[in-house]
């Protein structure tokens, strides 16, 4: 299809410049001779018929040769030189097109004679209307290569953003899993109705996994369902321990945002905040609505006594795919919020 409506435009551009060129000639002939139709002048006309006929074919004849020898794909200081040398020899054959025209068909020579010399100053005249021609059909298809070319480099920075979205989910997953796993294996033995809720509670989060975790984005609402299926996972190992709560703003529900990442703050606040308390703690999670901003916050007790950098690979691939999903536009930071609480945040632009 693409190369049909290629082949369209050229020749609609082929028979409208050469058909322009014959137009033009044409009424300067008629003009010069005041529109008189003299003795001669049906010679004439039908000489620019030939002259346009005859370059309308040898250009034709060069873009089949450009295009075979794939011309329009070299660098143009390469092609220059070679396109000018091919040119000439384009201009003189059309001479020769002509002049043979001129004798055997328009039976010139009983109008006037057959001046040889007259011909190099034509194709001179020819050699400047094929240097149009021929920058005219360059300059469109080094266009076309260019932005073939910035199409081809926006595919592939495209593809490079998935695939680097799908090795991060892909390190995400096992990570979570690994943890869940290990609470499920310290109370088989112990408290079997425990680990069987717990089973219970991530076949519902690898659900969640085989579902959303595929996507590029999901919604508040489904993040925030996996989330509660989590702490109601780490309920039953931390019991009294551990109490949560939601804060979140109706109108954020269907907010777009990347999968895990309300979970992975949770899950921060939990392996390097309440698991550290001997008493365990509290965890507060807030989404709202903050000047064109989806703001996701995650309270929890504790301190941090690193740095926020060295807190996890978790974190540090969500921080990844934020900043992958939107730019500099998103935003992600662990902080100390209080002498006992820490602040886990999340700035995601609404209109991205």
């Amino acid at each position: 299809m693409e190369n049909r409506k290629k082949n369209i435009l050229y020749w609609s551009c082929q028979i409208i410049g050469w058909g322009l060129y014959f137009t033009f000639f044409t009424l300067s002939i008629f003009y010069m001779s005041d529109g008189k139709m003299g003795e001669g002048s049906s010679y004439i006309y039908k000489l620019q018929v030939v002259i346009s006929l005859s370059l309308f074919f040898v250009s034709h004849g060069l873009r089949t040769f450009f295009k075979k020898m794939q011309w329009t794909k070299k660098p143009v200081k390469w092609v220059f030189f070679r396109v000018i040398m091919v040119l000439i020899l384009a201009a003189i054959l059309s001479q020769v097109i002509i002049h043979l025209a001129m004798y055997f068909i328009l039976d010139w020579q009983n109008y006037r004679p057959i001046v040889i010399k007259e011909a190099f100053f034509y194709a001179g005249q020819v050699f400047i209307m094929f240097i149009i021609w021929s920058s005219l059909y360059f300059s469109y298809h080094y266009w076309q290569n260019k932005s073939k070319k910035e199409s081809e480099n926006w595919q592939l920075k495209a593809q490079l953003k998935e695939a680097e979205l799908t090795i991060l989910k892909s390190q995400i997953n096992p990570h979570f899993l690994f943890n869940a796993l290990n609470n499920i294996r310290s109370l088989v033995l112990l408290e079997p109705e425990k680990a069987r809720d717990m089973i219970t509670n991530i076949s519902e989060l690898m659900r969640y996994f085989i579902q959303f975790n595929a996507k590029e984005k999901v919604t508040v609402a489904q993040e925030i369902r996996v989330v509660k299926d989590y702490l109601a996972l780490e309920k039953i190992q931390f019991d009294e321990r551990l109490t949560y709560q939601f804060e979140i703003e109706e109108k954020v529900l269907m907010t777009k945002i990347p999968p895990m990442a309300i979970q992975l703050l949770v899950e921060n606040a939990v392996k390097h905040g309440i698991s550290l308390l001997s008493t365990g703690g509290h965890i507060q999670v807030n989404v709202t609505d903050s000047q064109e901003q989806t703001l996701i916050e995650v309270f929890n007790s504790g301190q941090i006594k690193e740095k926020p950098s060295q807190s996890g690979i978790g974190l540090k691939n969500l921080r990844d795919r934020v900043e992958i999903l939107f730019g500099t536009f998103g935003e992600i930071s662990l902080t100390n919020h209080t002498s006992d609480t820490v602040k886990a945040s999340i700035k995601i632009p609404l209109s991205l």
